[in-house]
């Protein structure tokens, strides 16, 4: 059995042997998923969710199309920009509805608690998701500073102008950088 570890998928799958064919599969999802955060899930969900497409879809297989080792490659990076997609889209982790940044002033004194920065939502743990799920995403995306600002005020619902004006360039301005923001997303 030990033969087997140094063997490639194909010959894996070729020989049978499912059992090391999925245990390499999984560690290569474990490779791929370094470095890279989920909000709101745990690597080794994705890691499960990307193994029940590769099992589900083993039959589909056509060594006439590619090597077995593209197959699980390829696959492996779609259920991982599926999975990005899910995020971006679930209800529960709606970001322009659910995170609104505000400054809180309390009116009265000195003290610096009047400039608080608060998140204002309705449940704790909630805020905390959609934070995550925010700062998770610009990380991904490799968001330079600038980019990030933009990012925040247009998820917090700013439409361009509003952007623009605050950050004192012109909509197009805005409008160019956004587009580039949407390139590296989709990019993922």
């Amino acid at each position: 059995m030990p033969a087997t570890t140094a063997m490639g998928f194909d010959d894996l799958f070729e020989i049978g042997d499912i059992d090391m064919f999925l245990n390499k599969a999984q560690e290569k999802c474990r490779h791929k998923l370094r470095g890279k955060t989920f909000a709101g899930m745990e690597k080794e969900d994705v890691t499960q969710e990307i193994m029940i497409k590769l099992v589900k879809s083993l039959d589909k297989y056509d060594a006439e199309k590619a090597k077995m080792s593209t197959f699980v490659d390829h696959l492996i990076e779609n259920k991982i920009k599926d999975m990005y997609r899910k995020c971006m889209s679930e209800k529960n982790l709606s970001v322009v509805n659910a995170v609104q940044i505000m400054c809180t002033d309390q009116g009265g004194g000195d003290e610096s608690e009047g400039s608080d920065i608060a998140l204002a939502l309705g449940h704790a743990g909630f805020a905390y998701e959609n934070f995550e799920f925010v700062t998770d995403i610009m990380e991904n995306m490799r968001l330079n500073e600038r980019e990030k600002q933009i990012f925040k005020l247009r998820t917090s619902g700013y439409e361009f102008v509003e952007i623009a004006g605050m950050l004192g360039v012109s909509k197009a301005r805005i409008s160019q950088l956004w587009k580039a923001i949407r390139e590296k997303y989709e990019a993922l």
